[in-house]
């Protein structure tokens, strides 16, 4: 691991221990069901901050108060401060601090930092990845559970691909974009699909899973691959289940898996 990526890491990790001992003071609701606390806004401000101290000069932008239609530089990190916040706010254990470095749209440095467990998971593009220090590798089978986002469950509801999905396991959301993707790279998932996520869910998760060894692919439109409000439409996946499911979801999404 460059000195890099652990300085990354470090600040995700910081971060996350600073929501572990907190309880949200303000609860907004964003949209139907999408909360926003005083604590997304207190770390955004804060992983901002030491961004700006250890990497000056990198531009950092958050999930919090972007505009719709900014575009990333050729240069910037991208962070999503509380991913996971509604189960944050009810105490379930599935939330976590992402973190992405990109150049030109490609995320080049990855750490998602789980607040109530899950451990670090950090990768760097072409150099592997990582958990708590150990190296991430996608296991030689894939898993009999498969992560889908509410979006992609309401798609899919009552339609015969909900049964061609269901072939390849048993269906699991655990409310977090970031700590799904890292679990397909972990190999606990065989693959994750959402139709809603946004280029903050994304963007440090399908580092750390490729670099594992999974595949990943996003419909979103070249012409909206730099501005992170664009939905995603993305899959995750064990290479051996792969192909399977972008056809499956091709039709579900309406445009094809690129």
């Amino acid at each position: 691991m460059t000195n890099a990526l652990a300085q990354l890491a470090t600040i995700a990790e910081r971060a996350a221990s600073a929501a572990r001992h907190a309880t949200p003071t303000l609860v907004d609701e964003k949209s139907l069901h999408d909360f926003v606390t005083d604590m997304d806004r207190r770390l955004q401000e804060e992983i901002f901050s030491a961004l700006a101290r250890e990497f000056p000069g990198v531009p950092a932008f958050g999930e919090e108060g972007i505009a719709a239609e900014v575009s990333l530089p050729e240069k910037a990190f991208l962070v999503d401060p509380l991913d996971g916040t509604g189960n944050w706010i009810a105490g379930l254990p599935f939330s976590a601090v992402s973190i992405a470095y990109l150049e030109q749209g490609t995320t080049v440095m990855a750490a998602v930092a789980g607040i109530l467990g899950d451990g670090v998971c950090t990768a760097e593009l072409g150099n592997g990845a990582w958990r708590d220090g150990s190296r991430l590798q996608i296991s030689p089978r894939p898993s009999a559970l498969i992560g889908l986002s509410s979006g992609v469950l309401d798609l899919v509801s009552g339609t015969e691909s909900y049964a061609a999905l269901r072939r390849f396991g048993k269906f699991r959301n655990l409310g977090s974009q970031a700590l799904q993707l890292c679990a397909v790279g972990r190999g606990t998932l065989a693959l994750n699909a959402s139709f809603e996520a946004r280029l903050w869910d994304d963007a440090a998760g399908r580092l750390i899973a490729t670099e594992a060894g999974a595949r990943y692919r996003a419909m979103v439109s070249a012409a909206d691959s730099a501005r992170p409000t664009a939905c995603q439409q993305s899959l995750c996946a064990h290479p051996d289940v792969f192909d399977a499911a972008a056809s499956i979801l091709e039709s579900v999404f309406g445009s094809k898996i690129n």
